[in-house]
């Protein structure tokens, strides 16, 4: 990799800090000059650093969407990146290019959706500037474990987020993430089929992340939150996070990420309540096993098991 990339990659995980020109020169072996002639060649491009007696320093103003930006933090990857200020849904448009055989890996972003689109018809809110909406093409190899795709997202997620933010969410199953008792993030996946073969040809994995949204639509102002986290880098999160999410969809027979799923969620122990058959009933959240179900203990020992739906917690 390139100097300059290694130092965008850097600057991009860790806005607003400074970085010496000497222990960037030690940290990757070259010269002071070398260095400034890297960050002279990411300013050419466009990118906004401030340099100090302090060091350099990735300002705030960088937090632009760029495909080539998320390319370069994550150069191992090589599908296709594609950035729009404005779209209806990126789910939407991942379907489309999934029609038209798009490889595997390759990554929808947008700076604003009109009509983002959560589970079960729900709508998601995308405003302008302050979020993150993705959406991944995969092809999985192992159709017979795709019921761990949207926990592996969700893992995905959240180890995405806290390398770039050192903000740690939890999971509320089966597709959301929460800090405290505010949703901070949605998941969407959907399959796309062939129905002359019968069979799943890719899945859309779609995640919108609110960065630093502040003002919700009354409808959802006491449940909607976001990161608020100073200077993130969306690029870094969407490269990060795409990076996650193919290595869990590599390793979707391996057990150990349900551990992971598990080990972020804020459900498990936790009484709640939920529809089934269109019936309200209340239990307790006993477990969640290796296809993503959740295990609930009703008051009369019983268990029910949920593949899908929809739960609250139940003293939140």
């Amino acid at each position: 990799m390139a100097l300059k990339d290694e130092l965008l990659r850097e600057f991009s995980l860790h806005p607003l800090t400074a970085f010496s020109g000497e222990d960037l020169a030690s940290r990757y072996h070259v010269s002071r000059a070398a260095v400034w002639k890297a960050v002279r060649a990411l300013k050419h491009e466009g990118f906004d650093i401030a340099s100090s007696p302090a060091g350099y320093t990735f300002t705030a103003n960088n937090d632009f969407l760029s495909a080539e930006a998320v390319s370069r933090i994550v150069p191992e990857i090589t599908a296709p990146v594609y950035v729009f200020e404005e779209i209806d849904s990126t789910n939407n448009y991942a379907k489309i290019l999934a029609a038209q055989n798009a490889p595997h890996g390759t990554l929808v972003l947008a700076n604003h959706q009109t009509a983002g689109r959560g589970r079960q018809g729900h709508s998601f809110y995308s405003p302008s500037n302050s979020g993150l909406y993705f959406s991944l093409i995969i092809h999985p190899e192992h159709t017979e474990y795709i019921s761990r795709i949207t926990p592996a997202a969700a893992v995905s997620a959240v180890e995405a987020v806290y390398a770039v933010t050192d903000i740690r969410p939890g999971i509320k199953w089966v597709n959301d993430l929460f800090l405290g008792k505010k949703k901070i993030a949605g998941i969407l996946s959907e399959a796309v089929t062939d129905f002359a073969a019968g069979k799943v040809t890719a899945v859309i994995i779609g995640i919108g992340i609110n960065c630093r949204t502040m003002a919700f639509p009354d409808e959802i102002s006491s449940i909607a939150g976001s990161l608020e986290a100073e200077g993130i880098s969306r690029n870094a999160l969407a490269a990060l996070l795409r990076e996650r999410l193919l290595y869990h969809i590599s390793h979707l027979d391996d057990p150990a990420m349900m551990d992971l799923y598990r080990r972020d969620s804020i459900v498990l122990g936790r009484q709640i309540t939920y529809t089934y058959n269109n019936e309200m009933y209340t239990g307790l959240a006993e477990a969640i096993n290796d296809d993503g179900n959740i295990l609930i203990k009703k008051p009369d020992g019983s268990v029910q098991t949920l593949q899908s739906g929809e739960i609250s917690i139940k003293d939140w």
